[in-house]
């Protein structure tokens, strides 16, 4: 690229870009069709969230018969449908965490580990990792802002998170997320814009603080997450693994790889560091797989043998759990031994494809056994055994048609705002010549 294509602004360099060429750009056209797929799902949820007979006000007051008492019952009700209240939550049977917790894990997961691995290349001076660490933190952003996108979907969530701003509860997990994510997105913005601005001595001074902030705000952000889901052990015993959020990072960071490895060959394979980047991802492929396969071993060895016997074969979940260990580690491992590219690039696919079915096995089998309340008034108890005898062991609900739409809606939202940021900002080409 020539200078005169430039607009400087504040450091950085903005590149001149017809609107056309934008908007049409082969990218943000399979940006439009995933999202217009989405917005399909959107639609419809919208519609059965707020326009479904059930909440339609004349239906209501139909039922009611204009009874003060039948009212104030329809108006409650009402309420639970639109607001997702104690008894209607997802905690129940009938509506358990599903694809929308699975799609904001594998991608939110994926891009923060994205960053981390990116931050921590920076840090130790990585011979290839200021040519593509701009490149590669705008990419792990865009995943982790689809991934929001996706339990966004979920039309409680946004009223939720007005309602915890509104009324702070610092001693709630959920709401420490929410500062963290004020500071943890901003802040990966921050470490872009020292990446890609053309102030290298500038950028250099104030590395390192970025760098090292940012590894910390990402192990932070994985521990509130461990402990999130810790906090759930009622249902999810099959997550009451050993330091959780280590396990969060290195599934996430095997997610990251494989999305890191097919974005090099559809982003820099004409690029003269293509070769080195993608033998240190195969490394940190076969180093993580190893990992996440100890770590699954240890998984089996310390949660409840029943568990273990729903998960691994007597369920829905499953086929979710072995396509993963088959798809997602065991293919990928054998095909990054090698040095093919062709092999790497299907390697990627298969950790690509595997974790989400990872993600799909930990967040349905979480609720593959249904709470129950064994002593009246104390609510759901975690301690003691189940009695999968007497209770039926599949709290499992397949998903929607509508769910499917919207989460491949997401991955478009991922697509259009990297798009976006690469044509404006050109973080694959702007340290192509970078050097620590």
């Amino acid at each position: 690229m020539q200078r005169e294509e430039f607009i400087d602004c504040c450091g950085l360099n903005i590149r001149k870009v017809n609107l056309v060429d934008l908007l049409l750009s082969p990218p943000m056209l399979v940006a439009y069709i995933l999202l217009a797929i989405g917005l399909i799902g959107w639609i419809e949820i919208y519609h059965l969230r707020f326009f479904h007979h059930f909440v339609n006000n004349g239906d209501v007051i139909k039922v009611a018969g204009g009874d003060p008492e039948a009212l104030k019952e329809a108006g409650y009700a009402l309420k639970e449908q639109i607001f997702g209240l104690k008894e209607v939550e997802e905690v129940n049977k009938a509506e358990p965490w599903g694809i929308f917790v699975s799609q904001y894990t594998y991608l939110l997961y994926g891009g923060s580990a994205l960053i981390f691995m990116v931050a921590l290349a920076e840090l130790f001076h990585l011979k290839v990792a200021p040519k593509v660490a701009a490149a590669l933190m705008t990419f792990g952003i865009a995943m982790a802002l689809g991934g929001m996108t996706s339990i966004a979907s979920d039309w409680g969530n946004p009223l939720n998170i007005f309602w915890m701003i509104l009324n702070p509860q610092p001693q709630s997990g959920m709401w420490l997320m929410l500062p963290l994510y004020s500071i943890y997105i901003p802040f990966t913005f921050i470490e872009i814009y020292f990446l890609i601005t053309n102030k290298r001595e500038m950028a250099r001074k104030f590395a390192g603080v970025l760098v090292i902030l940012g590894i910390i705000i990402d192990i932070i952000e994985f521990f509130i997450q461990g402990i999130l889901f810790n906090l759930n052990t009622p249902r999810h015993l099959w997550t009451d693994i050993p330091l959780l959020f280590v396990y969060f990072l290195l599934t996430g960071a095997l997610t990251a790889v494989g999305g890191a490895i097919l974005f090099s060959f559809l982003a820099l394979k004409n690029k003269p560091y293509f070769a080195d980047t993608i033998s240190i991802l195969r490394k940190a492929g076969l180093a993580l797989i190893v990992l996440v396969g100890i770590y699954e071993v240890i998984n089996l060895n310390v949660v409840d043998p029943k568990w273990v016997s729903l998960i691994t074969g007597n369920s829905p979940v499953a086929s979710m759990y072995w396509t993963y260990i088959i798809i997602g580690l065991v293919v990928p491992f054998i095909f990054l031994l090698f040095r093919s590219r062709l092999l790497n690039l299907l390697g990627a696919l298969g950790i690509i494809v595997g974790t989400f079915f990872m993600r799909q096995a930990f967040i349905y089998g979480g609720n593959i056994v249904p709470m129950t309340e064994r002593v009246p008034g104390m609510g759901p108890q975690a301690n003691g055994i189940y009695d999968l005898a007497e209770v039926k062991p599949f709290a499992y609900v397949p998903p929607h048609a509508m769910e499917v739409l919207i989460i491949i809606g997401c991955v478009g939202v991922g697509i259009l705002i990297y798009t976006i940021l690469d044509k404006l900002f050109a973080v694959r080409d702007v340290n192509d010549h970078a050097d620590h």
